[in-house]
């Protein structure tokens, strides 16, 4: 089995299940758990900031954005002297919804570590870390 097929089948399998209880216990929809995931810990990114974070495009993150807007999960706003760009800020409701969605991810991430020690774990982290960044490397860090 070739490290392509086995990394996307994780992902696809551990991504399904986080977006299910995401959308059953949170109502959240596509895009939306990984943006406010992103935000806990960069909130006031602007979009292009944010969409990189999250490995989108802008475009999709527009619409993403547009729609926890109007959920009251986040808002945006302009800084003062540049009215070009704006900010994506969590509301108190976006803050608490985020946290519960921290709490999913990190369940979810036990349960797909279960079978290996702590050891394998930190192992495991490492070593995607590397492919991650061979691929970043080969790249030049862009989309292809």
């Amino acid at each position: 089995m070739t490290l392509h097929y086995q990394l996307m089948r994780t992902h696809t399998a551990l991504g399904r299940r986080i977006f299910a209880r995401a959308q059953k216990e949170l109502g959240l929809s596509s895009g939306q758990p990984k943006v406010l995931d992103a935000l806990l810990e960069n909130e006031g990114s602007d979009q292009k900031t944010l969409a990189k974070l999250c490995e989108i495009e802008q475009a999709t993150l527009g619409n993403i954005i547009m729609r926890m807007e109007e959920n009251g999960l986040v808002e945006r706003r302009q800084k003062a002297g540049n009215r070009r760009s704006f900010y994506i800020y969590l509301t108190e409701h976006g803050k608490t919804v985020a946290e519960q969605m921290k709490v999913i991810f990190d369940e979810e991430d036990t349960n797909a570590l279960q079978l290996l020690s702590k050891d394998e774990q930190q192992l495991a982290e490492e070593l995607l870390d590397k492919i991650w960044q061979g691929i970043n490397n080969i790249s030049g860090g862009d989309k292809v």
